[in-house]
């Protein structure tokens, strides 16, 4: 049986179809007679019934009706407690219930209820309900509500119908047409959803009455139990918004209060919602327990590990939640360039320049300046420390340009190194410092590099010392002297003539001269004896003048001893001996060598009595070619010597000269007899000999014939000998002049001795007259 609420529409066309079929049926009758009344009994049943009908209906909107707002009384309120909406979305919420209210109004109710009901219609349900008229009702009906004469024999048919349908009048119960559970089911929920609004009301006071007033669209929160709330987030639009540098961790810090009847919740739920859609949760870690009286809140802590997107998520603690926070990703802040402009020390005489930078720079000690760097971003604040002397150096950021920062620093005696830490207008610093070593170039003192050149360690008193080398300073010379002291006294100093402002190195240094005397007095600066000791230095200093005294670089000590002419020849002469000595060994080395070279078989002799095989031929050969690279080894090792000995003997000449005892007939027999045929030993005879022996050697390889190469290479191993034994014979010539300059010496001192000895005889014979 179908529910009225639902289906009488439905009903309603089938019995204005079935009425049509009826009619079109009664059209073939005799139209004989007049139309039949409706008789009363059945007509007060139809009406009874349509009012029914219509109060069933009336019931079951209003209901309805009722139904629609309590439910949005309780839906706007959950939603209103749990997401808070703002004025706006009140207002459209409200505006949705009061179309969902009048569209209810509208079709479920007023057009229902004044919706016409045939009698015909209202006959056909009541003959689905009850099956015992057996269509009677509809029939009687119909025939009433028909203008139609109709014939006699029908007419009889009709009244003979109605009588059965008056007949059945008291069974039928018109409460069977009804199917009353769809209008129980609405009146009840109704009734509870009215009953739970006014229990709402009687025991939630304060909360009834602040939904009202949220419905009224006040704008306050609803107070709860738990009152939660977020550290570093920023109202953005529709988000709470806090920036988070890509790839980097963020530290969520979510605080409960505990004051003003508020409580701390068990947990705090992360809602998340990722960039591409993946949704997840997660539980915020509780740190520690607050206490009432001693804590304000209870504070709760989540990481958020490398953050690489945009991050939405909700918080829910208990009865409080914070919705649409957003990690909005943006990039660190970098440094995309670095200068540095310099101001050097007044003493390096250097203009003011600009340096550009990329993480260490290196600075002459005292430079001051101003460091700039320019970043990728708009900067709030910058940072620059200096662990050295742990303190946060002064940062100016741009005012015109806020990407550019700029500090000052000045360079001291020790490297430095600034640590760069940076805040952008999101919020956002750089991971780690970006570390600035500022690497100091310290003034180092002159570098003195000089030795004494053509002099030895004994020396007369009015001897030139020549000095070689150089002294160098990176950022310029100031002035350069020699330091002397003689034996114990103090030290005394004489400047170096060169005018050295501004110059980096000195490679001339000149002579320090003994017998060197004042132009006003004519006497010697020096007046050395015999037996003395001098000491000399050369000193250098610079021009840096950021401390009370310039640097000092010093040379090494060189200790002199003062001979006389006589003892410092004797010296020479005894180093002529060993450098002689040392040529004769050289000589016999190259007699050996041109031996060797003789040895040298061209062709195998072949002996009638003993044959000689391939194998001896290839083992002569082979020999041959040892002997050949043997030569070779020796010239080149004797050619150095021979220069050695060379030198040696300019060494000596130098001395000489150096020391004023040199004559001109000794100087032609060291530089003109030895130094220089040596010289052209070394340089051209050995040399010569020893291109001669490669080629012989290539022609031994090639197995060539080697007759014309031996030859030639004999011939200049003579050349080589014999100029050799020149030289020595020379050497030994000179030996013996020394020999005899020696006696000469010998007899010249017996003789100033004999001298002395009679001056002394003399004075004390004087004396002792004198005394008597």
């Amino acid at each position: 049986m179908p529910g009225m609420a639902i289906a009488t529409l439905y009903e309603i066309g089938i019995a204005r179809s079935a009425t049509i079929n009826s009619t079109k049926k009664n059209q073939t009758l005799s139209t004989a007679s007049l139309p039949l009344p409706m008789p009363k009994l059945v007509s007060r049943k139809v009406s009874r019934f349509r009012w029914l009908v219509r109060a069933y209906v009336l019931m079951e909107g209003f209901a309805a009706l009722v139904l629609i707002l309590c439910l949005a009384f309780w839906i706007g309120l959950a939603i209103d407690w749990i997401f808070e909406p703002t004025p706006f979305w009140r207002v459209a919420q409200w505006i949705f219930v009061l179309g969902a209210a009048l569209y209810t109004t509208t079709h479920y109710l007023l057009a229902r209820i004044f919706r016409p009901l045939s009698s015909t219609s209202l006959a056909l349900l009541l003959e689905r309900t009850h099956p015992e008229l057996k269509e009677s009702l509809v029939t009687t009906v119909e025939a009433a509500n028909q203008n139609q004469v109709t014939a006699d024999g029908h007419q009889t048919m009709l009244r003979h119908t109605g009588q059965e349908a008056i007949d059945a009048m008291p069974q039928v119960r018109l409460s069977q047409a009804f199917n009353f559970f769809p209008l129980l089911w609405k009146l009840t929920s109704a009734i509870v959803l009215v009953a739970s609004i006014f229990a709402f009301s009687v025991f939630q006071t304060e909360a009834f009455g602040f939904w009202i007033q949220r419905m009224g669209l006040h704008e306050g929160a609803w107070p709860r139990r738990v009152q939660l709330s977020v550290v570093g987030f920023q109202q953005n639009n529709n988000h709470k918004v806090v920036h988070v540098a890509r790839d980097g961790d963020y530290e969520l810090q979510v605080e409960a209060s505990i004051l003003e009847g508020h409580i701390a919740p068990a947990s705090v739920e992360i809602r998340y919602r990722l960039a591409d859609g993946r949704r997840g949760r997660d539980t915020m870690t509780k740190i520690g327990v607050a206490l009432p009286g001693h804590d304000k809140a209870q504070r709760f802590r989540y990481t958020f590990k490398n953050v690489v997107s945009d991050l939405q998520f909700d918080l829910i603690g208990d009865d409080d939640r914070i919705d649409d926070l957003l990690l909005h990703v943006v990039e660190r802040p970098q440094i995309v360039r670095m200068s540095m402009e310099c101001e050097f020390p007044t003493y390096l005489e250097r203009p003011p320049q600009t340096i550009l930078v990329s993480g260490r720079a290196e600075l002459p000690e005292g430079t001051r300046g101003r460091f700039r760097f320019l970043a990728n971003k708009l900067l709030e604040q910058a940072s620059v420390y200096d662990p050295s002397c742990q303190e946060n150096l002064q940062a100016a950021i741009s005012a015109e340009d806020p990407h550019e920062v700029a500090f000052d620093f000045d360079a001291g005696a020790t490297d430095q190194v600034f640590l760069i830490t940076m805040l952008d207008t999101d919020g956002v610093e750089n991971r780690e410092p970006y570390r600035v070593v500022l690497s100091i170039i310290a003034d180092e003192a002159p570098e003195v590099s000089v030795q004494l050149r053509g002099i030895g360690s004994a020396i007369t008193p009015r001897a030139t010392i020549p000095f070689s080398g150089q002294v160098t300073d990176e950022y310029g010379l100031e002035k350069v002297w020699f330091e002397y002291q003689i034996d114990k006294n103090s030290p005394e100093q004489q400047a170096h003539p060169a005018q050295l402002r501004g110059r980096r190195e000195l490679s001339e240094l000149g002579k320090f001269d003994l017998a060197e005397t004042d132009q006003e007095t004519r006497r010697r600066h020096l007046n050395l004896q015999p037996g003395q000791q001098l000491s000399l230095t050369v000193k250098a200093s610079d021009a840096y003048d950021l401390q009370e005294q310039p640097h000092v670089g010093t040379s090494q000590r060189f200790l002199l001893d003062i001979v006389t002419n006589s003892e410092l020849r004797a010296l020479l002469e005894k180093r002529e001996l060993a450098l002689r000595q040392r040529f004769e060994a050289i000589y016999e080395k190259m007699i050996s060598t041109r031996d060797l070279l003789d040895r040298i078989e061209i062709a195998p002799q072949i002996s009638d009595d003993i044959p000689i095989d391939e194998v001896e031929i290839n083992r002569r050969r082979n020999r041959d070619q040892l002997r050949i690279a043997g030569a070779m080894q020796n010239v080149t090792q004797l050619a150095y010597e021979t220069a050695g000995v060379a030198d040696g003997f300019d060494a000596i000449v130098a001395e000489l000269v150096n020391n004023r005892v040199d004559t001109v007939e000794l100087k032609q027999r060291l530089e003109q007899g030895i130094s220089e045929p040596l010289r052209e030993i070394s340089t051209r005879l050995m040399p010569t000999l020893g291109e001669r022996l490669r080629k012989l050697q290539k022609v031994f390889q090639a197995t060539e014939d080697p007759q014309a190469k031996l030859v030639a290479s004999i011939a200049q191993a003579e050349v080589v000998s014999e100029a050799m034994k020149e030289v020595l014979d020379r050497m030994l010539e000179l030996e013996s002049y020394n020999e005899l300059v020696e006696l000469l010496r010998g007899i010249v001192d017996e003789q100033k001795q004999l001298q002395g000895k009679t001056k002394q005889q003399r004075r004390e014979k004087i004396r002792s007259l004198l005394d008597e």
